[in-house]
């Protein structure tokens, strides 16, 4: 009989299947020197850099992108615009309170105001008409502005303080507007 017989581990080796073992891509991007560069951001060597599998929160290949409003180009983002380039304050301001505070009762969608409404306002005011909705209250009467008073602190901007009528209230009301891209965006506001 000739060779020795194979044992019962190492059959079961070569026919089952193989375990697979799964390590670290080498680096292959150059150690960068300066102090914007080092993780801890106070420069230092290339030594100090941990490797990528210790690092924290690494995820391999990944681009951090930021995609918030306040990324705007100068040249091709939003544009500021003159007061004088811009429609009449009052009357704008008298038609968007208006619609804001339809919003805010729930008989006129927040979305309707995107255009006109910087998205941290937008929410605010659709928050409100939501809550609004859910209560079922309807107003009896269309809102109303009773007095408007406009002030101008700077060439673009706008300040608006005025005493609207609305759901059997009458409320005090401040907006701030700013002129961007040839038309009034409103930029805060508080109702009372």
């Amino acid at each position: 009989m000739g060779g020795p017989a194979p044992t019962e581990g190492r059959a079961s080796r070569q026919t089952g299947p193989q375990v697979l073992r799964l390590a670290p891509a080498p680096r292959a991007e150059p150690d960068a020197d300066g102090c914007d560069w080092s993780p801890t951001g106070r420069g230092g060597s290339a030594a100090a850099v941990r490797p990528p599998s210790q690092a924290e929160g690494y995820v391999q290949g990944s681009l951090a992108v930021d995609l918030r409003a306040e990324a705007y180009d100068s040249y091709f983002g939003p544009q500021a615009t003159a007061t004088a380039q811009l429609p009449d304050a009052e009357v704008w301001a008298r038609r968007i309170i208006t619609a804001v505070l339809e919003a805010c009762d729930g008989t006129r969608s927040a979305s309707q105001l995107t255009k006109w409404l910087v998205p941290e306002v937008r929410e605010r005011v659709a928050r409100r008409g939501l809550l609004a909705r859910r209560r079922a209250q309807r107003p009896h009467r269309a809102p109303r502005v009773r007095t408007l008073l406009t002030c101008h602190p700077a060439d673009g901007v706008c300040e608006v303080s005025a005493v609207v009528q609305g759901e059997g209230r009458v409320r005090a009301l401040a907006l701030r507007m700013c002129g961007v891209d040839g038309r009034w965006l409103v930029t805060a506001l508080e109702l009372g």
